[in-house]
């Protein structure tokens, strides 16, 4: 009997140009928005409440969570980081058209740049690739398109494989009017305004820096990751983790801090675009993350309300027993924009 050896990718498997394995299309269910909640007690209101949101985007079909949906889209990518060693950033990821319960959603993923590290001190050769990707939703939209840059293991760990890509051609700035455009124009934004009083866009203060009292602790950290169809399996296997233990998706961190800023800004319509995120230093279970929110800027819409961009800073306590030097570790840098009425 022949024995077939079934792993992912190392770095000199990537090519320049080519399309990865197509993962499977994932509809979105009542399952997912109950487990998202479940995991993250996301406060944000449109998704938690139906009839509310019919009111306000017309739609008879329930609003998905934009980070939901935006987890569920990078899960889709990591056909490319079976093995990969961290997720290094995300780039100009812009939600172009809302997301509902009942959407399928389909992603392709291209390689658009591959960079070896610098092999230090006879360590096993790594690289970074940038990967493009691209959703849409069943009737073939494109929801949304962004840039990622994993760093994987080279299979021979003294390979030069000479691949020296620019990284910076994944764009991390947003046009006005592509953010612009991505705002649904058929939602109420008023009614939403008139339904609850506390600080809408009006009140929002640029130069504001919000700090959250209010820490969570990382729990089923393994179950996100299957959930979302992630096969990386520094994930699933603290035998596979360059760390000696199991390493936290990103997009748990992130959905953490989404969660922790509507503390902050508890009427915020939607989160419509990443103008970077950078993952500074490894999460692990039982880590307790803790935020702080700063307001960088305001954009006025025509029709009122606006889009307000944010900076995210998200430590990790790791604990009485963890090193002094990384006991309250910065692991998430995250520029957002977020939509408000």
């Amino acid at each position: 009997m022949q024995d077939i050896l079934v792993e992912g990718p190392y770095f000199e498997d990537f090519k320049v140009g080519e399309f990865l394995e197509e993962a499977p299309s994932i509809t979105l269910t009542d399952g997912h928005a109950t487990t998202h909640q479940m995991l993250f007690g996301d406060r944000t209101r449109l998704p938690l409440d139906h009839h509310l949101a019919t009111e306000v985007t017309g739609s008879n079909r329930p609003l998905a969570h934009s980070i939901m949906a935006m987890g569920f889209c990078i899960g889709q990518t990591t056909y490319a980081t079976q093995n990969v060693m961290g997720n290094l950033f995300y780039r100009g990821l812009v939600l172009k058209k809302p997301v509902y319960i009942g959407d399928t959603l389909s992603t392709k993923t291209q390689i658009v740049a591959l960079r070896q590290n610098k092999i230090k001190g006879g360590r096993p050769s790594t690289g970074m690739v940038g990967l493009e990707i691209t959703t849409t939703n069943q009737r073939g939209e494109e929801i949304m398109r962004f840039w990622r840059c994993p760093m994987v293991p080279c299979r021979d760990p003294k390979t030069h494989t000479k691949h020296a890509d620019d990284l910076d051609i994944m764009p991390s700035d947003i046009p006005t009017e592509t953010l612009m455009s991505a705002v649904p124009t058929a939602w109420n934004l008023n009614t939403f305004r008139q339904r609850f009083s506390g600080v809408h866009f009006d009140q929002v203060n640029e130069n504001v820096c919000y700090k959250i009292k209010a820490r969570d602790t990382v729990t089923s950290a393994p179950e996100l990751t299957r959930l979302t169809l992630n096969l990386a399996m520094t994930h699933t296997d603290a035998g596979a983790s360059v760390y000696g233990k199991r390493l936290v998706y990103g997009g748990h961190t992130i959905s953490m801090a989404a969660a922790q800023l509507i503390r902050a800004l508890p009427n915020v319509v939607s989160i419509l675009a990443w103008r970077h995120c950078n993952h500074i230093a490894p999460v692990f279970e039982e880590d307790i993350l803790y935020s702080e929110i700063s307001v960088i800027k305001k954009t006025p819409l025509d029709s009122g309300g606006g889009l307000v961009d944010l900076h995210i800073n998200v430590w990790a306590d790791r604990g009485e027993n963890a090193p002094k030097e990384c006991k309250n570790d910065h692991v998430l840098d995250w520029g957002l924009v977020i939509l408000m009425a």
